[in-house]
């Protein structure tokens, strides 16, 4: 994409949404992602998936507005008023937002996970413990991730690109193996502070990846990469 049309859908995107504060993901960002995605002749819209919603949700509204980009997006939020209000605010375009539980797992399935990305969502069916919806603002909560992923996993190869914003913690890694059978070879990740947890490491763990561009200016602190393939097996 270009550049300036970037720039108009997030001017549009402030004029109707919350505006960029601190909270929300930066927009170099954005910039960053979309200028490396574009819809070639005949091809389907790019599927993003965005695991935590806010100002960026409506970044994504806008482009469609505009008619600037072909997307249709995933996001995945645990807080439910926040989710039902996002959704309220993209009616009408090819978004949706999932309203997700949370669940916490102990370091002995975190590592099952990662070493059997194939079976990763299979299992995550079955382990763990369902959060308390008072603990969801907790930021330093461990090994928690969107619990319900059955009732939205996407189809095999089908992600072009995945915001890694949520939810709290560590958890996010976990990400990569529960997604992995779903992120295309080429898919674009951008990773949001990515350097309070060891968020590069563990998609290390999962994928050959060629970083693109890193920003830490203030409090905005994220990462953008490319997924280059699968790394094999352990034992393989």
């Amino acid at each position: 994409m270009l550049v300036r049309d970037i720039e108009k859908a997030l001017l549009h995107s402030e004029q109707q949404g919350y505006g960029f504060g601190p909270m929300s993901l930066s927009k170099g960002a954005l910039v960053h992602l979309t200028r490396r995605m574009e819809n070639g002749e005949g091809r389907e819209p790019l599927h993003v998936l965005e695991l935590g919603g806010g100002q960026s949700t409506l970044f994504w509204r806008s482009l469609l507005a505009l008619e600037l980009l072909a997307v249709k997006v995933t996001t995945l939020e645990h807080q439910p008023t926040w989710a039902g209000e996002l959704q309220t605010r993209v009616e009408g375009q090819p978004i949706r937002v999932v309203r997700q539980p949370l669940k916490q797992i102990g370091d002995e399935d975190w590592e099952r996970l990662f070493a059997e990305p194939d079976q990763a969502a299979g299992l995550w069916e079955h382990i763990g413990e369902e959060v308390p919806e008072s603990q969801y603002g907790h930021y330093t909560i461990r090994n928690t991730f969107y619990g319900d992923l059955a009732s939205m996993m996407p189809a095999p190869q089908s992600i072009d690109a995945m915001i890694v914003d949520g939810p709290h913690g560590n958890g996010r890694s976990l990400a990569y193996p529960l997604f992995a059978p779903a992120l295309k070879t080429g898919a674009l990740v951008l990773i949001d502070d990515f350097d309070h947890y060891p968020f590069l490491a563990d998609l290390g763990r999962i994928f050959r990846y060629e970083e693109l561009y890193r920003e830490i200016i203030g409090d905005k602190h994220w990462v953008l990469a490319r997924i280059a393939g699968r790394k094999p097996a352990p034992g393989v």
